[in-house]
């Protein structure tokens, strides 16, 4: 049996659809609104840090970083989602790659874990809204603190509530 698993903003559209978007399709579309915005963490991923990131398309996403190694608090999930991931470089584009175990699956992507999924570095920067240091909520341990809601944020986090939420 799959187990669900929505990865974090992962595999929301291919490197090459990235380059189409454009300002007039930001409303229509996830990865626009989010490419839209600064780049306020361009040291990420940085290993000892818990990110928070937010898309439309996956609302609030907790993530543990290792050396080479995750752990991922998603929305709805009872466990926390092991992750191996890597940056690499793709066509000449800086890119953030994930794998997940082969019995997960992504309903927005509809893709199966196993195999590395990549996406341009600067999207995955832009999606993270704030960090702390360290895993406060211990993601490492396997074990969630509680089911995550997909519109609200873990408490922990410092960032403009106003600006980041579901529609």
């Amino acid at each position: 049996m799959l187990r669900k698993l929505i990865l974090a903003c992962g595999v929301v559209a291919a490197l090459p659809v990235l380059v189409a978007c454009t300002a007039a399709t930001v409303s229509q579309n996830p990865v626009a609104e989010v490419m839209e915005r600064p780049n306020r963490f361009t040291a990420y991923p940085q290993p000892g840090t818990t990110y928070l990131s937010f898309s439309q398309a996956h609302g609030f996403q907790v993530n543990y970083i290792g050396n080479g190694r995750a752990w991922l608090w998603y929305p709805g999930n009872s466990g926390v989602v092991p992750e191996e991931w890597k940056t690499d470089t793709i066509g000449g584009t800086p890119a953030m790659c994930w794998r997940h175990p082969s019995g997960f699956y992504n309903p927005v992507t509809k893709q199966t874990g196993g195999g590395y999924a990549c996406q341009s570095l600067v999207l995955s920067q832009k999606t993270i809204v704030a960090s702390l240091q360290g895993d406060p909520f211990n993601l490492r341990s396997g074990a969630v603190p509680y089911r995550l809601n997909r519109c609200t944020a873990p408490e922990a986090f410092v960032f403009d509530r106003s600006r980041f939420g579901c529609n």
